[in-house]
């Protein structure tokens, strides 16, 4: 507040009559205004998360602390240690610092005119002297600072969160755009193979429709052909036999006269005399209706007398019936004799099989067996029916190999349905009735039914192998294999059946190029990657090597890709595919034992099986390697020499480590192929660098240097016996082309007496 108190702007030049004109308690009012502003206020901020509010000053000695003009509370005493505003967001009011800084100064002049105007020293005491303010200024920047740092942070949060979830929203986005792409290519390709379906039903349905009419065409063919035949054979009969002879009535010869002799003709051998025949034209006896004994149903009796063999008996028919076989076999040709060897094969094929045995028990036929077996769909039908009512059209061909074929495609028929149906059971004899029909067949056989008989026979492995594969690589529990449903199929379906009849074609594809092209291109490169896990049976993948063997070709290991895919494609699965097989050389096959039933796990194979196997994969590999394609593949991947050098080292060392074991010839036998291999890898690519292949296999130099120098340093007797002298030869040619001179004299100090160690 503002009083005209006649004060000068000198706070020291004072006169008398502006003291007198001051009213009675300026003096005390001054004194008040002055406490007061040094007065500390009270100020309380509450933290409340990442704000802060602000409390109203409590009340003082001297009343309530003044509120600015927006409700603000403001301590003077801070604003005028630090500077500036106490609270956060907020400024002092404008001229609140220069009159708080002018305060000390107006006190001492107050007091300096009391003491003029002889006011008591007692009067200017208060109760209570002003408290100085305890807020720290530097406490209080560096809780700013923080609150702001906080504030920086929390504002960095913020925007990663938005960043992060628009990332979201286009990832969502892109997704759904997938979708819908995916979808409408599915639903694409689903019409396309659909319209294909029809396309193909509807060719089968008019080559089965060409077909029938063919073989109706042919059936009326051969009527007319056989009575055309037999017309031709009696016209040749006729002509053959010469002018039928007239019967002459025989004169009475006299008693007195000699008997004239009577022209011969043919001996008859049947010790009568000629003269008591009654000599009868043929041309008459032919012409002439034969007895024949009465059908049943007419039940007439033989009436008339002349009708009896005495009466009718004439010797001429046997020389005519004779004379008839002669025509006959005359008249057969080399083209009528090679039709009647088919058809006798044809009849061979068909007694074969009707009479073929079950594997299973060696006494059932295949037939009979099959009359025990009914297709869901339809129980009132026996699956031999059904293989009759097939079969009765395929008997009408007359080539014996299209025969064969046309079996061979009923019975995959079947097998199909059987499995699309999941009817298992049946599956074994199925197999038996085509394993007959191939091995009595030749190759060209096995080779026209292959796109029929492969997608088949991957099929019916998979229901029995997949579910061990997706087991092995944790996919799936390793309960599910040991549930009911999967032992009943386990029990029904004969893995390694289905694979030896995939073997026979496989084999039988080799005859031309492009059979085992077509063949390599049917079979998925999941399929023998499955077979090949550690968890299959030791059975199943010795099958799968054997079939393996076939698909060494001069541009392709493996299943074959498409040529739309590219080579890249087929370098990749050529690598998976070479990757599991050198793995195998480490891995130690086993079944996935059943977790319900921990104490009877499976039997494990033995030393000896799995060394088997092994050998069987060194072959294989020596096998790929024949080919410069091969061979090149093989040098190129990048654990396959690492590995061969880390199974040499084993076996080598299991030499000492075990010696003279059961296994020790296979152990020997193991060690000659895979320097065998690894020499003729080193030879064949000459940029080869075995050392640079070693990184990739922990101790891989060492495994090396160790192998090979056992094996170029050996004298192949007791503990090394079996070791062939050229791998020997082979050890050392590897080692001394690849080792320094400093290197080699150290290993021939450490092999000076020329045994190993």
């Amino acid at each position: 507040m503002n009083h005209d108190d006649g004060f000068h702007d000198d706070e020291y030049d004072f006169d008398d009559d502006g003291l007198d004109a001051l009213p009675d308690d300026a003096l005390q009012h001054l004194e008040t205004q002055a406490i007061r502003a040094t007065q500390q206020q009270a100020q309380y901020y509450e933290h409340d998360g990442p704000e802060f509010s602000h409390t109203r000053a409590q009340e003082s000695d001297y009343g309530v602390a003044d509120e600015g003009d927006d409700g603000e509370v403001y301590d003077l005493n801070n604003d005028i240690d630090a500077g500036g505003p106490t609270h956060w967001g907020a400024a002092p009011p404008q001229g609140f610092t220069e009159n708080a800084q002018a305060i000390p100064e107006t006190v001492n002049a107050v007091a300096s005119q009391a003491r003029y105007l002889g006011v008591p020293h007692d009067a200017m005491e208060v109760d209570e002297p002003p408290r100085r303010s305890q807020a720290d200024p530097n406490q209080l920047l560096e809780r700013i600072k923080k609150l702001e740092q906080e504030k920086a942070r929390l504002n960095r949060e913020v925007e990663n969160e938005k960043a992060m979830l628009l990332k979201k929203s286009g990832e969502t986005e892109t997704a759904r755009r997938r979708l819908e792409a995916a979808n409408r290519e599915h639903e694409r390709r689903l019409q396309t193979l659909q319209q294909s379906h029809n396309e193909t039903l509807a060719a089968q349905k008019a080559e089965l429709e060409r077909m029938r009419k063919e073989r109706e065409q042919a059936q009326t063919n051969n009527m007319f052909l056989e009575h055309d035949l037999a017309l031709e054979a009696n016209k040749v009969r006729r002509t053959r036999s010469g002018v039928p002879i007239r019967p002459r009535q025989a004169a009475v010869p006299s008693p007195a006269a000699t008997p004239r002799r009577q022209q011969k003709t043919l001996p008859l051998r049947d010790g009568f005399d000629d003269e008591d025949m009654v000599l009868v034209s043929p041309s008459k006896t032919r012409d002439r209706l034969k007895a024949s004994t009465p059908k049943q149903a007419n039940k007439r009796k033989r009436v008339a007398a002349d009708q009896s063999p005495g009466a009718v008996l004439s010797l001429s028919e046997s020389k005519s019936g004779a004379q008839e076989q002669v025509h006959i076999l005359e008249s057969l040709t080399p083209d009528l004799l090679r039709n009647l060897k088919q058809q006798d094969r044809r009849f061979e094929l068909l007694n074969l099989l009707i009479n073929y045995r079950c594997s299973s028990d060696g006494e059932t036929r295949v037939f009979e067996a099959l009359s025990q077996h009914t297709l869901p769909s339809e129980p009132e039908k026996k699956l031999s029916s059904l293989v009759y009512g097939e079969l009765s059209a395929c008997v009408l061909e007359h080539d014996v190999h299209e025969l064969a074929k046309k079996i061979c495609i009923v019975f995959l028929t079947l097998w199909d349905r059987c499995l699309s149906e999941k009817y298992y059971a049946s599956f074994s004899l199925l197999l038996d009735a085509i394993n007959l029909i191939l091995a009595y067949e030749p190759c060209s056989t096995a080779i026209a039914i292959t796109e029929k008989a492969v997608p088949i026979i991957l099929a019916t492995v998979d229901l029995v192998a997949f579910p061990i594969a997706r087991a092995c690589m944790k996919y799936t529990s390793s309960a599910d294999l040991y549930s009911p449903a999967q032992e009943k199929i386990n029990g029904e379906i004969n893995v390694v059946k289905c694979l030896d009849l995939l073997h026979i074609i496989a084999t039988s594809c080799l005859t031309s190029e492009d059979a085992i092209t077509q063949f390599w291109q049917c079979i998925p490169i999941d399929f023998p990657l499955q077979l090949l896990r550690k968890a299959q049976p030791l059975d199943c993948i010795s099958r799968m090597l054997h079939i393996l063997r076939t698909s060494n070709l001069s541009d392709s290991i493996g299943p074959r890709v498409l040529t739309s895919f590219g080579l890249e494609q087929q370098e990749k699965r050529e690598t998976d595919l070479l990757d599991r097989l050198t793995k195998l050389l480490s891995d130690i096959p086993e079944p996935i034992p059943n977790p319900s039933t921990p104490t009877t796990a499976p039997l494990s194979p033995n030393p000896s099986q799995i060394l088997t196997l092994r050998l069987q994969i060194l072959h294989l590999l020596t096998h790929f390697s024949t080919t410069p394609y091969g061979c090149t593949r093989l040098a190129s991947l990048r654990y396959c020499i690492g590995r061969l050098i880390r199974f040499l080292d084993e076996q080598v060392t299991s030499l000492y480590t075990v010696p003279l074991s059961p296994t020790h010839e296979l152990t020997a036998a193991s060690i000659n192929a895979t320097m065998r291999l690894i020499f003729h890898l080193k030879t064949s690519v000459p940029t080869l660098d075995i050392k640079s292949k070693l990184s990739v296999i922990p101790g891989g130099n060492h495994k090396y240097l160790v192998a090979l120098t056992r094996l170029a340093f050996s004298e192949r007797l007791v503990l090394e016996q079996g070791i062939e002298k050229e791998t020997v030869d082979a050890a050392y040619a590897i080692l001394d082309a690849g080792l320094t001179p400093e290197e080699g004299e150290g290993l021939l100090q450490v092999f000076s007496s020329g045994g190993s160690v």
